[in-house]
């Protein structure tokens, strides 16, 4: 198993098309056919299922995709890092930040410790055009035109009520003990509201929602004095966690991965591949921390 042979399955495992991967590295189609087929065979397992032409990611796809993302990145990071160790980082790096807001503040603090001199522009509106950006950090793809991504954590969903609420008691809650219940959520289109609709409609309903509020710390007041529950991160929500508030596993349990999404066809500068292997090392750490 080689290093390039690795390089090689993280391409077409990002763009689920073995030409276009071809193409990126420059090499003909039935050599990186033969790459991965070769790969497979090593592993004793299938890495894509193929059907009419199209490819997806088995669960032993996924599971080495996610890995290898990280590691390949934190390689180019030492690599870049042993090449320029004399060359001091600096620029600017413009950031959407969808998810992990507070995650992502004791990040770049931490990241400014080692490198003063760049300057971070953050923002955080979900509606902001996404072509403005460098890197922009969402549990979804914002825009075909960011067709690169680096898995940065997988956190279960729990749901969040009041200590004082009937549920708070059990160690898990069915979906359908919640056909009673009233709802908060971020916004009716964020991918958590979306995830508790589509469990809660295998049981045959459509929870109800009451609140929509986009401010997190009102949200988690709503939730206090009772008026609504709801479904929220268990890693990125945990420093909101009030006395009065307790998280509870669901049956089926559901989870979110949030990923840093940029353009792969633009040049990669040293500043952005630092910043990302940077990222991914806060993140795995944080959700070491938290297992």
């Amino acid at each position: 198993m080689e290093l390039l042979q690795l390089r090689y399955f993280v391409t077409v495992a990002r763009m689920l098309n073995i030409s276009h991967a071809a193409r990126h590295h420059m090499i003909p189609q039935p050599a990186m056919s033969k790459t991965i087929s070769r790969l497979e065979q090593e592993l004793g397992v299938a890495l894509f299922d193929r059907y009419k032409n199209k490819l997806t990611l088995t669960e032993s796809g996924q599971i080495l995709y996610h890995s290898l993302s990280r590691s390949l990145g934190e390689i180019d990071s030492a690599i870049s890092i042993i090449k320029n160790q004399d060359s001091p980082i600096s620029g600017e790096v413009k950031i959407l930040v969808r998810q992990h807001r507070a995650t992502v503040v004791d990040c770049i603090m931490e990241f400014k410790k080692r490198y003063p001199k760049v300057l971070f522009r953050i923002d955080y509106d979900q509606a902001a055009s996404n072509e403005e950006y460098d890197l922009c950090i969402s549990c979804e793809r914002p825009t075909k035109e960011m067709d690169s991504s680096l898995c940065l954590i997988t956190e279960p969903l729990r749901l969040v009520l009041s200590k004082e609420h009937p549920l708070a008691a059990l160690a898990k809650v069915p979906f359908h003990k919640l056909k009673e219940q009233e709802f908060v959520t971020i916004h009716k289109d964020s991918y958590m509201w979306r995830s508790v609709v589509l469990e809660c409609q295998k049981e045959g309903f459509e929870p109800p929602l009451s609140i929509t509020c986009g401010d997190l710390y009102c949200l988690m007041k709503y939730i206090r004095t009772g008026l609504a529950i709801t479904i929220g991160p268990a890693i990125a929500w945990k420093d909101l966690m009030h006395d009065s508030i307790v998280f509870v596993r669901t049956t089926p349990e559901i989870s979110r991965s949030t990923f840093v999404f940029w353009n792969g066809q633009k040049k990669d500068s040293r500043l952005f591949s630092e910043f990302r292997s940077f990222l991914a090392q806060y993140f795995t750490n944080l959700q070491n921390e938290n297992i």
